[in-house]
């Protein structure tokens, strides 16, 4: 009898070893896959990226974001653009305050699309407007950072700028391929 729990525990444990041996070469495997394609990818790596953006175009993406990225261009021009920064847009909607904690702000009279970037660094970060019927869009305001007299730290403050409108236009770039390839 005791021969046979030896018998067993002996057997017990090749059995365990052997199932170790087999994940060990299973990993060793994959890890050798891993590299390679890792390798492949850095020999490759350049060409790759530049034919995926070279093969993006405008219609790719939907009306939202382009018009976003022209009115974005627009309003701010080429020399924000921060490729480490995404943009983001937001709807918002009729009715809504400008100033959502306090009760007696004005609201938005119509929907507004609003786009923004995460940029800290970027004093007017954001761009609010509306299409127009005629093809064009309406400014209304974005948001501004003032330093008060006396105060070290800033404040946002909403400041109501008059309306501005204007035509987007309606060529596309490479600079408008890379502002939309931005937004979220």
């Amino acid at each position: 009898m005791k021969k046979l729990i030896w018998a067993l525990r002996i057997g017990i444990v090749l059995f365990g070893a052997c199932l170790v041996w087999e994940q060990v070469q299973v990993n060793r495997q994959e890890a050798s896959h891993q590299r390679t394609n890792h390798q492949r990818q850095l020999r490759s790596g350049t060409t790759t990226t530049f034919r995926a953006v070279r093969q993006t175009r405008l219609s790719d993406f939907s009306a939202t974001k382009v018009e976003a990225a022209q009115v974005w261009l627009q309003m701010k021009g080429t020399r924000v653009i921060n490729e480490a920064t995404p943009l983001h847009i937001r709807k918002i909607s009729a009715g809504q305050r400008i100033q959502p904690d306090d009760p007696h702000s004005a609201v938005y009279s119509r929907q507004m699309t609003q786009v923004y970037s995460d940029d800290w660094r970027d004093a007017n970060n954001s761009v609010i407007y509306t299409r127009n019927a005629d093809n064009t869009i309406s400014v209304t305001h974005g948001r501004s950072v003032q330093r008060l007299p006396g105060a070290m730290a800033t404040r946002d403050t909403h400041s109501l700028r008059p309306v501005q409108t204007m035509t987007i236009s309606a060529k596309p770039s490479a600079t408008l391929l890379k502002v939309v390839q931005l937004i979220i």
